[in-house]
């Protein structure tokens, strides 16, 4: 009788390796040796594993960080540079030690000679300009012009205060004339007259004054004691008015008439009987009447040194006189 017959080995491909080989883990079976792909560092194992080919690369954890890192670097940088560039990161400006902050309008320090201030140089503002020197203090007032010495026997001679007014300016040179401002008049010297009674003249204000305006014409007359024509501008003057020019001046003070005598509602909101001469405007106040104030010089040389608004009355046309 023969002996048992020995089974001839055979084996099954199985199609997923890895599957098999964990079954066998499961079942606490191990490979056996001198199977084909028992070895898991043999090529015909990683032959078997992936079909294709191509040998799996897995991405090394060392690889994956140091990737992070420069990424998280790569953003920081970035923030750091948006806010370098909106100021965020910029030096605020060194303080006193212990002081509180200031800016620099508050500041009383007076910059090195050539330094540029917090608001000077590049940013295009100019630092404030340094207080003038001589500033009153609070509370007092500077004082009041007088009289330039060399007008001063000028206006003595010619009305002084109740005529010309108190000074409202000092000695000012205006193309190549000195002169003055005073209440109702401007004093004026011309070289080119030296040594005459002309060297010193007033100022054409009422001329000045009434630039642009029209006056109606007075027909003319012959002048009598009471009433005078005045033919080189076509005016008369009369009454008050004239008792006031021949008194104080005449020609030298007030010039020729330019207007006839009318009512005119006057900056201070009140109507008068006005009429206006080359060198100044009369203003008869009735509120005064019997005084040396009832016939006053009006106040051109403040209207015109401060630009004041200056009346539109409309002149109306002048009452013909009759002739004797």
């Amino acid at each position: 009788m023969s002996g048992p017959k020995q089974r001839s080995e055979y084996k099954v491909e199985s199609p997923n390796q890895i599957i098999r080989a964990g079954a066998d883990s499961q079942t606490g079976g191990s490979p056996s040796s001198d199977q084909p792909g028992a070895g898991g560092d043999s090529p015909e194992a990683s032959t078997q594993a992936n079909p294709a080919g191509r040998p799996r690369t897995q991405m090394s954890r060392t690889l994956l960080g140091w990737i992070i890192a420069l990424v998280g670097a790569l953003g920081l940088l970035a923030l750091l540079v948006m806010l370098w560039a909106t100021g965020g990161l910029r030096p605020a400006p060194a303080q006193e030690a212990g002081g509180p902050a200031r800016g620099p309008l508050l500041s009383s320090d007076t910059p090195a000679e050539g330094s540029q201030g917090v608001l000077g140089g590049a940013s295009g503002f100019e630092s404030p300009p340094a207080p003038a020197a001589e500033i009153p203090a609070v509370g007092t007032s500077s004082p009041s012009p007088v009289v330039d010495p060399g007008f001063q026997g000028y206006y003595d001679a010619h009305g002084g205060l109740r005529i010309l007014g108190r000074p409202i300016s000092g000695l000012m040179t205006v193309n190549g004339r000195e002169i003055q401002w005073f209440e109702r008049a401007r004093v004026e010297r011309w070289p080119e007259y030296a040594g005459t009674p002309y060297e010193i003249q007033l100022g054409r204000l009422g001329t000045e004054y009434t630039d642009g305006r029209m006056f109606a014409s007075q027909q003319f007359f012959v002048s009598r004691p009471d009433m005078r024509f005045f033919a080189e501008t076509g005016h008369a003057l009369g009454g008050a008015f004239l008792s006031f020019w021949s008194q104080n001046g005449d020609l030298d003070v007030f010039g020729m008439p330019i207007s006839e005598e009318f009512d005119e509602v006057l900056p201070d909101g009140k109507t008068y009987r006005v009429q206006y001469f080359e060198r100044a405007r009369m203003e008869l106040h009735p509120e005064a009447a019997g005084t040396p104030y009832e016939v006053q010089s009006g106040l051109l040389g403040t209207a015109l040194y401060q630009n004041e608004r200056r009346p539109d009355t409309i002149q109306p046309v002048p009452t013909a006189v009759p002739l004797p």
